[in-house]
């Protein structure tokens, strides 16, 4: 039996929508506008400007608030790549707190520490889906007069006491990546915001910077043959008004993603089900791995199910991952660990924290991500519960006994 960490899940309407784009246009158009709209909503903005991927709706993110140059971001070190990348793109400067323990995401009672009077933002991922106490965040960014940008690329419609998470962002991105809870054909993503001179600012962005991004039929007469640069007559379809980039997203990844957001709160349910599976099966095992723990009042599509094993078990992340590769049970670490460690930060200016990073530290020790998808069934959860429990079996005769039991209930 194989069980892939991700997969696409999509079917015949799926499939059907599509093929209706390629008989029509697979240029931006008006499944582009729908599909912007319903993803806003869903973080209670205003406005949503659909792009290529989620680590595009990043870049955009940071661009579009003109933060000071040299000037300092708190991120969490525990991370992934393409969420430090746009601040250091950007001549921002990270810097680093680290993450609560089982959550994987930063521990906001560290954050106020590692403000000064050179902090402008706050930029924080809901990594693997989980949410990081959204509230407490927006609190102490108003403390200190701070922005704060919600990188959800790895969960949608998440929400915090029945409220959606984006109501305490500045900006929110999500992504439509395949593994995602839904995606956009493979790829796609999304930034939100609240403001028109926002919007405006990423629409052009997005289009090269022309100004006929903003129009919604760039074609019509009456809007490209009225401008005069220079005194010279042009045609507003090659009017720049700034220098952007080409993230458009294609009229296909949205026709994909509207059937998709259809299906969103089913996802998320399947989603939920195979995680809490996993968490008691887990459960007998808490001497050697720390599980992972929500927010209370949070809801959320898992993008994997987290652990980390404990520094004193008696076996190694490696020696885990290879036993479950071999059962053809495809494994993940938790992306970057703390991307401190990692190769592309050596040269990086940022800041550290003094007191360093025990918890990132010890994710990218012993951190694994197992699947918890919503194209997963019942015998694939149980035939991952049943393999773990026979490599754990090899450690303890009291552990085999508990993980029999696993294995006749899943």
């Amino acid at each position: 039996m194989r069980v892939n960490y991700g997969q696409t899940v999509h079917g015949q309407e799926e499939i059907d929508a599509v093929v209706e784009v390629l008989k029509t246009s697979t240029q931006m158009g008006p499944r582009v506008r729908d599909m912007q709209q319903k993803v806003a909503e869903l973080f209670s903005k205003n406005f949503g400007i659909m792009v290529n991927s989620g680590s595009s709706a990043n870049y955009l993110a940071v661009e579009i608030l003109d933060l000071p140059q040299g000037s300092e971001v708190i991120t969490p070190a525990l991370t992934f790549a393409t969420t430090v990348a746009p601040l250091v793109r950007q001549g921002l400067v990270p810097a680093f707190v680290d993450a609560a323990e089982g959550t994987y995401n930063i521990d906001e009672t560290a954050i106020e520490r590692m403000i000064t009077p050179a902090t402008s933002a706050v930029m924080i991922p809901s990594l693997i889906g989980n949410l990081p106490n959204w509230k407490r965040i927006r609190e102490i960014a108003d403390a200190h007069g701070l922005k704060v940008i919600e990188d959800s690329a790895d969960t949608l419609g998440a929400t915090i006491s029945g409220e959606s998470t984006g109501i305490y962002s500045d900006v929110s991105t999500t992504s439509f990546y395949g593994s995602h809870v839904i995606n956009g054909a493979g790829n796609g993503g999304m930034l939100c915001v609240n403001t028109p001179e926002l919007a405006r600012k990423a629409l052009l962005l997005r289009s090269w910077g022309r100004s006929s991004s903003l129009f919604v039929e760039s074609e019509a007469i009456e809007n490209r043959f009225n401008v005069r640069l220079d005194d010279i007559e042009y045609d507003a379809k090659f009017v720049f008004e700034a220098l952007g980039y080409n993230l458009e997203p294609s009229e296909i990844s949205a026709a994909f993603g509207l059937v998709q957001l259809g299906k969103l709160q089913h996802n998320i349910a399947v989603r939920e089900r195979h995680f809490e599976a996993h968490k008691r099966f887990f459960a007998d095992y808490e001497d050697w791995f720390v599980l992972p723990r929500q927010l209370e009042g949070a809801r959320t599509g898992w993008l994997a199910f987290p652990l980390t094993i404990r520094a004193d078990a008696p076996f190694t992340r490696r020696e885990l991952q290879i036993y479950l590769e071999k059962a053809d049970i495809q494994t993940r670490p938790v992306f970057t660990g703390n991307i401190l460690r990692q190769p592309a930060m050596k040269d990086v200016d940022c800041r550290v924290d003094p007191s360093g990073y025990p918890i990132a530290d010890a994710v990218m020790r012993g951190g694994i991500l197992l699947a918890c998808h919503h194209g997963l069934d019942d015998d694939q959860v149980e035939y991952m519960h049943a393999r773990v429990a026979d490599f754990l079996s090899r450690f303890s005769a009291g552990f085999s006994a508990m993980a029999a039991g696993n294995e006749r209930v899943g």
